[in-house]
Order: structure tokens, then sequence, then C-alpha cells
């Protein structure tokens, strides 16, 4: 019933647009690896602990001065604490899309040029006769009842995107 006449890029287009989908879940651990929390916020954040921690031990009714004194160092570290964390953030998705985007370029520029540079390459030819739909199968391989690469790469990409789409929800 079918016969693999180029397996090398049956593969080929296979992984292709199997890593076309999987992109934007490759680039998250890239992107995280570039915004991890510097010395200096984890230095702040050890204070705001440390601080914390010695107003807990201060009773609020009966020393209220230095317990707010405390809470506004408190505040003071925590602003500086958000602004840093602000800024790595708004680095992490500058670098996370700019990543993706120029992944998704290069992999879509590797597919066109592939589906041009094979397009006479027939992927799989099946034994029996599919009239209606052999001629828009096979173009533009000229092989009767065949696959041509621009109909294998877009039942990869459909089948693989249906298949994977349960597990990278």
């Amino acid at each position: 019933m079918l016969e693999v006449i180029n397996g090398f890029l049956m593969v080929y287009f296979v992984v292709l647009c199997a890593f076309n989908i999987l992109v934007p879940y490759i680039v998250k651990p890239v992107a995280a690896c570039f915004s991890r929390p510097s010395s200096e916020e984890r230095t702040l954040w050890e204070q705001i602990l440390k601080l914390k921690a010695e107003q807990k031990s201060i009773s609020m009714k009966d020393e209220f001065a230095a317990y707010s004194k405390i809470q506004r160092k408190i505040n003071k570290l925590e602003g500086q604490l958000k602004d840093g964390s602000q800024s790595r953030m708004s680095k992490s998705i500058a670098i996370k899309s700019s990543v993706q985007i120029i992944l998704q370029v290069v992999l879509a520029l590797l597919t066109i040029v592939s589906v041009i540079w094979f397009r006479r390459e027939p992927i799989v030819a099946l034994k029996t006769n599919l009239f209606p739909f052999a001629a828009m199968l096979s173009y533009p391989s000229g092989m009767p009842n065949a696959i041509s690469t621009h109909v294998w790469v877009l039942v990869s990409n459909v089948s693989l995107r249906t298949l994977l789409k349960p597990i990278i929800s």
C-alpha cells in the first residue's frame, strides 16, 4: 500500500516541522539562563530577610519608633529589589522574543529552501490510485501516485501539531 522512496527526506522534514513547532518551548530554558538574579539582588533579598527577622523580635506596641524605622528600611530595599527585578524581567522578555523570532525565521527559511531544492523528489509512493487527488499530491514530482515534498511538509506540520498539542499545552 505504501512505499517509502526517500526515507532521509521524510525524516528530515518531520524533524524540521517538529523543531518549528517546539521553538517556543525550547526558548524558555535558554532565556532563563540569561535572566538569573544578580548578586546585588541576592544581597538585597538577604538584607530584607534579616530586617524582617529583626522586626519580628521587636514588639510593635512597645517600641513603635524602632519598628517603623525598620519597616521604612524594608520598604526602601523592597523598592530597589522591585526595580531591579523589573529591568531583569524586561531584558528576559526581550531576549526570549528575539531568540524565538530568530529561530523561527531560520527554520522557516530552511524549510522553504529545502522544499524548493527537493521539489521534484517524491517522498512516498502509494500503491493505490488516488484519482481525483493524484496530480495534486504528486505535483511537481511528476511520479504518479506519489506524495511530493510540498504535501509531505504540509501533512507533517498538521499531524505533528495535532499530536503534540495535548503534550505541550
